[in-house]
């Protein structure tokens, strides 16, 4: 089921001794043959891991790339200034109640909503903070909640 163009180039790659010209060992030629089956296999599986080191290689080429354009940052960095946030947002809220009116049951509403508020938005933060770490579907959103 191969050619004689084949079984020269088996014999001139030294798979298929030569015993005499124009005459091929039938037991020389099939194990030859066999022989250069299994050398290939050899280089293509060498050729696929090398294909997948290279694209390993390109993959942390491109995250460092994007890492330095600050499109990509460590989770470290994104929890702090998700921190940074939540501290400004609790620090303006504090208070908001007091500086809106001298009404006692009407501040007392408005901290409750604003305590509810920092609540939330505590939630938020927190599964975001979930998600960034391990990945999965995106925490809920607050426009989503409203509809």
């Amino acid at each position: 089921m191969i050619t004689s163009r084949w079984i020269r180039k088996l014999q001139a790659d030294g798979y298929i001794p030569r015993p005499a010209p124009g005459k091929v060992a039938l037991v020389a030629a099939v194990q030859g043959y066999i022989k250069s089956l299994k050398d290939e296999d050899r280089r293509s599986t060498k050729t696929a891991s090398d294909s997948r080191v290279r694209d390993a290689r390109a993959a942390e080429i491109e995250m460092r790339i994007a890492e330095r354009k600050r499109e990509l940052i460590p989770i470290e960095d994104a929890a702090a200034a998700m921190d940074l946030l939540a501290g400004k947002t609790k620090e303006e809220m504090t208070g908001l109640a007091a500086r809106i009116t001298r009404d006692m049951e009407l501040r007392r509403k408005i901290e409750a909503e604003v305590n509810g508020a920092q609540s939330r938005i505590a939630d938020a933060l927190r599964a975001s903070a979930e998600f960034a770490r391990k990945g999965g579907d995106l925490p809920y959103s607050s426009s989503a909640d409203d509809a």
